[in-house]
């Protein structure tokens, strides 16, 4: 199966920056750990200058962050537009990381820079763990942790630091390795994920959503209708002698017919809509943000590209969603439209009456 790529990409950004709350905590503990540390070593106006920039830098982080989770919240962030918000994560982070590697290059004896290193190891082990949905975000943490890290004890010189900096090149290698490993598999478990949910709310034939999906979508868009004074309608299809096809042509001509026929109502509706396996051939298309007259071209657009197609013919009832009402009662007002219909001789539509 294809897994949509944009879908891909949104769950494991989000849940990229779902980690953001236990970055800050870390980033709190170890800014005052390495604050007191430093403070031994360092004159107060060093130390002042490094704990309030490196605090400053975490402000863009947490702003992004709230932006990001309110952009999900009213779904101004979507699959297709995600992506540029993996680029925001990695510009505002990669500063942050530096301005700890930044205490490398002050003035400390060996000793204390021994001590720095490992907090900065911890901390690349720690970016690592947060950011596994994200390889960009994995190799540009590691960069920027690590290669000042070679470089200080490689200029250190003397034989401790020069086998320190090739050690913490292995562990650049191992890690970075290991972080990959747990990327590809984090990955993984997100496309089988999508996957999963893609088959259960998806009819296998069709690849139309089916009842379970029809519901899932309901369950927003009538609160959202509710909520913006907004109308939708609804469009149950139904191929007229279907049984009779199918016992003339063979079972494998009547899934062909099926398919045939869901990919001409597709394609009669606007790409946002949602079309629905509702029945054996019966379908369901709901229109968001249209009236009765818009509804009517839609199905006549349908019709229109049937009757062309000349393998069968279908009949359809159309129904327009008023407050008060529910699923179920949408529904049989269609259903009514439709047995209207075909009582009057199939191949068109009525529309229900609606009090």
């Amino acid at each position: 199966m294809n897994i949509n790529t944009g879908q891909l990409d949104y769950d494991r950004i989000r849940i990229l920056y779902s980690a953001m709350n236990g970055i800050i905590v870390g980033g709190i503990f170890l800014l005052i750990t390495l604050g007191l540390i430093i403070n031994e070593y360092l004159e107060v106006n060093q130390v002042i200058f490094w704990i309030s920039t490196t605090a400053l830098l975490y402000v863009p982080r947490i702003l992004l962050t709230r932006l990001f989770n309110k952009g999900i919240s009213n779904k101004t962030i979507i699959a297709s537009n995600v992506l540029v918000w993996e680029r925001y994560w990695i510009l505002t982070t990669l500063p942050v990381l530096a301005s700890y590697t930044s205490l490398l290059f002050y003035p400390f004896a060996n000793e204390q820079l021994y001590i720095i290193a490992i907090f900065l190891v911890i901390l690349a082990s720690g970016s690592m763990m947060s950011y596994s949905t994200s390889r960009k975000s994995i190799i540009g943490a590691n960069c920027v942790i690590y290669i000042p890290l070679f470089l200080r004890f490689f200029m250190e010189g003397g034989f401790t630091n020069v086998v320190l900096g090739f050690t913490f090149v292995a562990c650049f290698i191992v890690f970075h390795g290991y972080a990959m490993l747990i990327n590809r598999n984090l990955v993984e478990n997100i496309r089988l994920k999508i996957e999963n949910e893609s088959h259960s709310l998806k009819d296998p034939l069709t690849q139309l959503s089916n009842r379970r999906g029809l519901s899932f979508y309901m369950d927003k868009i009538i609160p959202s209708s509710i909520r913006n004074e907004t109308t939708f309608g609804v469009i149950l299809y139904d191929i007229d002698h279907f049984k009779e096809y199918n016992d003339t042509h063979g079972h494998a001509a009547g899934d062909d017919l099926l398919i045939n026929i869901s990919t001409l109502i597709k394609n009669g509706v606007r790409e946002g809509d949602l079309v629905v396996r509702y029945g054996g051939e019966e379908f369901l298309a709901v229109l968001p943000n249209v009236d009765i007259d818009k509804l009517k071209i839609y199905a006549d657009r349908t019709f229109e590209a049937v009757r062309s197609n000349g393998k069968t013919t279908i009949s359809a009832g159309l129904a327009m969603y008023v407050s008060d009402l529910d699923l179920d009662q949408l529904l049989k007002l269609a259903d009514e439209a439709l047995y209207a219909a075909k009582h009057a001789g199939r191949n068109q539509y009525k529309v229900a009456i609606q009090s």
